[in-house]
Formats: C-alpha cells, sequence, structure tokens
C-alpha cells in the first residue's frame, strides 16, 4: 500500500493504454491462469502472493496493476514498469522477486482468468460448505468469475487459492464434485430400495 501511495503521481503521469485501469491487488500467474487478489490493506497479499512464488508461481504485479482490453473478451494484466518484478511485504520492505527467486518466479503479463477476493473470516457469516460460489468482477464491461475467500491467521490461504484456481479450471470443463456426489447418492438410493 505504502508503495502504491508513493507511485501514485508516477502512474498518474505514465503513459498508458487508450482503455486502462489500475486496481489496487496483486496478480499472479498461477497454473497458467491470471488470478488478481483483492482485499483490504493489510489482509495478507503479498505474504500470500510471497507464499504462491515459493511454490512455483509467478509474480506479474503487486500493488498496482495496470488492466487493458486486448479485444472484446479479453482483459491483459501488468504491472507498473516502475514496480515490475518489486513486491512489498510488511517486515521485510521491498523485494526484488526476480533477484531472489529467479526469472520464472516473474511473468510480465497474463490475461485476467479468475478474481479471488479475500475477506475477514466471520463466525456469524454462513458460508458455503458443499459447493464453491462464483460471483463475477466487472471491468470494461466485462464479467470476469470471483470467488469470495474468507480468511483468518488459521487458513493455509495460498492452498486454499490453487485449490480454487484448480476446482474453478474443473467445473468451467463441467466438472463439479457436488453433481458427482449428488448422482452417486441417488444412485446408492435407488438401489435401496
Amino acid at each position: 500500500m505504502y508503495l502504491t501511495n508513493f507511485l501514485n503521481l508516477y502512474l498518474f503521469k505514465s503513459k498508458t493504454y487508450k482503455t486502462s485501469t489500475h486496481i489496487y491487488g496483486v496478480f499472479v500467474r498461477l497454473k497458467g491462469k491470471g488470478v488478481l487478489i483483492i482485499g483490504k490493506s493489510g489482509i495478507g497479499k503479498s505474504e500470500i502472493a510471497l507464499d504462491l512464488i515459493q511454490k512455483g508461481h509467478s509474480l506479474i504485479s503487486d500493488d498496482s496493476v495496470i488492466f487493458y482490453k486486448n479485444n472484446k473478451s479479453n482483459i491483459i494484466g501488468e504491472a507498473p514498469s516502475i514496480l515490475r518484478n518489486l513486491i512489498e511485504v510488511r517486515g521485510l520492505g521491498i523485494l526484488d522477486i526476480k533477484k531472489l527467486f529467479g526469472r520464472k518466479s516473474v511473468s510480465l503479463r497474463n490475461e485476467l482468468s479468475l478474481v479471488i477476493e479475500l475477506k475477514p473470516y466471520q463466525n456469524e457469516m454462513a458460508y458455503s460448505r458443499l459447493e464453491m460460489n462464483i460471483g463475477s468482477f466487472n471491468l470494461f464491461d466485462i464479467a470476469i468469475p470471483k470467488i469470495e475467500l474468507p480468511v483468518n491467521h488459521t487458513r493455509h490461504v495460498s492452498l486454499l487459492i490453487e485449490t480454487a484456481v484448480k476446482n474453478y479450471t474443473l467445473l468451467s470443463r463441467g466438472s463439479s464434485a457436488i453433481e458427482d456426489l449428488s448422482k452417486k447418492i441417488n444412485l446408492q438410493l435407488s438401489l435401496d430400495h
């Protein structure tokens, strides 16, 4: 967040695409998919990105992401040139990910495939336990799939994000664990009668 505040003037004056916008968040490449992680300041986006990078995924941009329309249905995200390869982590400062983890730890740009919104876990909320709810995040009049993920200090968030992306990919291909379970239950019920 401090990095973004410090660079706001630069970003305002920088040359960008005609139809571009800056979004506060972390953009990573995960299994070939561009995943934007958003949430309130201090929720842990950069730390989660650092964990994902350590697991072999790559950073595209931290704190501020430039998104632009590539064509009528594709949105591409990249880092402002001054922020490329950099990540700000509380307590560690500004880190050069490419120097720390190697060139495979960073990507220049990627198509935006999915948005993960981190929200503080609340005990009184009724969270879905049977299936992943997929909403939408609108950008340039294009609906991007969005998953809200409740987080707290006991949850392994980078693992949950990796699993959400894999599960979203399966759902996109028509494979649903809840539908498979429902078919098995119905089959078992029909055999029992």
